[in-house]
């Protein structure tokens, strides 16, 4: 028996922990919340609008870009917005080994990498 109900049912409870996920062994981070099991309820009507396969279920994304369980297969899959397959985990085990608590810290600060100075440009007087 698979425990794919159990695993989308429960993987909204993913909010509290994680903060990113390794993706094709890049860490980027998690920056929408993981759907709760209502919302991939609702979410099953979506998916011919948004041409997600029918055998695909989205739990996490914001349509554009989708975490999605093949429960044929087991597979859990990113993808884009063309629908191409940004990354794929052989099963749910694989994916939640993916997860990581590691918050990614983004610099904001802008920096000057080089400055040029054109005295023909300054005005004298």
């Amino acid at each position: 028996m698979n425990n794919y109900p159990k695993f989308l049912k429960q993987v909204e409870s993913f909010n509290k922990k994680y903060a990113s996920i390794f993706i094709n062994c890049e860490l980027e981070p998690l920056v929408m919340p993981f759907w709760s099991w209502q919302e991939i309820q609702n979410g099953m009507d979506l998916r011919q609008d948004w041409e997600v396969d029918a055998s695909l279920t989205p739990f996490y994304g914001d349509w554009h870009e989708l975490f999605c369980l093949n429960e044929t297969t087991g597979e859990v899959v990113a993808l884009d917005d063309n629908r191409e397959e940004i990354c794929k985990w052989a099963s749910i085990d694989d994916f939640k080994r993916c997860l990581s608590v590691e918050e990614i810290k983004y610099d904001d600060e802008p920096q000057m990498v080089t400055a040029s100075h054109f005295s023909e440009f300054v005005k004298t007087h």
